[in-house]
C-alpha cells in the first residue's frame, strides 16, 4: 500500500470507528427503552450507562476499539513509511 494511502485509510478508519462509537453510546436508551417495553419494567436499569455492561454491547465497544487502534497503526506506519 502506499504511504499517503495508509495515512487516508487509516484516518477514515478512525473516524469511522469514532462515529460508531458515538451511536453505540447514543443506542444505549434505546436499548434500555425497549428492554422495558418486553419486560413490563421489570429488570429495569434507570442508569443507561449499565447497559453498556450488558451483552452484545461488550463485544461490539471492544470490536470498534479494534477498528480504532488498527486505524491509528495504519496512521502510524504510513508516516513511518513516509520518512
Amino acid at each position: 500500500m502506499e504511504k499517503e494511502s495508509k495515512i487516508i485509510v487509516g484516518f477514515k478508519t478512525v473516524v469511522l470507528g469514532l462515529c460508531l462509537y458515538i451511536i453505540e453510546l447514543l443506542s444505549l436508551p434505546v436499548f434500555g427503552i425497549l428492554q422495558k417495553m418486553q419486560t413490563n419494567g421489570d429488570g429495569f436499569y434507570s442508569d443507561f450507562w449499565k447497559y453498556a455492561g450488558v451483552q452484545p454491547y461488550p463485544v461490539i465497544f471492544i470490536l470498534t476499539g479494534i477498528m480504532i487502534v488498527l486505524g491509528i497503526a495504519l496512521i502510524i506506519l504510513g508516516y513511518k513509511d513516509k520518512k
